[in-house]
C-alpha cells in the first residue's frame, strides 16, 4: 500500500502560515501571536514629514510579550524613527497595526531572556544572531505594546 504524503504546511505571502492570513488582527493577542510565529516581520515607522517606511526585523516572545532589538544599535534609521516619532506599527495580513515601544534597561534581567528567545527562534542564523547579542544591540531592546487599532 503506498504511503500517504503529509500535506505541507500551507504558507502564503512572505512565508506567513496560511492560518494567520485570515486573522483579523483585531485583538492584541492576535498581533502578539502573529509576531511570535512569524520569522521576519516588517516594522512600520513614521518619518518627521509623515511618510511611513516598512523595515524587515526580527521579533521574539518572552512569556507572551513581544520584544524587538536593533542589530545596529541606536544609529539604525528604523530604530531612530521608531523611538523618536509617533506612529509605529507592524504590517500584518490584516493591515498595519499600531504599537507603542517601551525601552528595557540594559541591566534588566529581561535582556538575558530576550537573548535566550533570540537563540531559540533564530539560532539557525548564526552570523546574524551574533550581531543581535552584542552590547550595541542590548541597549536597544524594546517591549512591544499592541494598541488594538490600525496604524
Amino acid at each position: 500500500m503506498p504511503r500517504r504524503k503529509r500535506p505541507a504546511q500551507d504558507t502564503g505571502a512572505r512565508g506567513i502560515p496560511a492560518r494567520l492570513l485570515h486573522w483579523s488582527m483585531g485583538t492584541d493577542d492576535d498581533l502578539t501571536e502573529f509576531l511570535r510565529v512569524t520569522d521576519v516581520v516588517r516594522i512600520v515607522t513614521t518619518t518627521r514629514d509623515g511618510r511611513t517606511i516598512a523595515t524587515p526585523i526580527w521579533v521574539v516572545d518572552v512569556d507572551g510579550v513581544s520584544f524587538i532589538r536593533s542589530e545596529f544599535g541606536h544609529d539604525s534609521k528604523w530604530f531612530r524613527r521608531a523611538t523618536r516619532n509617533p506612529g509605529v506599527g507592524f504590517e500584518t495580513p490584516a493591515g498595519r497595526r499600531a504599537v507603542e515601544l517601551e525601552a528595557i534597561d540594559e541591566t534588566d534581567p529581561l535582556e538575558a531572556a530576550v537573548d535566550d528567545a533570540l537563540h531559540a527562534k533564530y539560532g539557525h542564523r548564526r552570523s546574524s544572531l551574533a550581531a543581535m547579542l552584542t552590547p550595541l544591540a542590548h541597549g536597544t531592546t524594546q517591549r512591544v505594546v499592541p494598541l488594538g487599532r490600525p496604524l
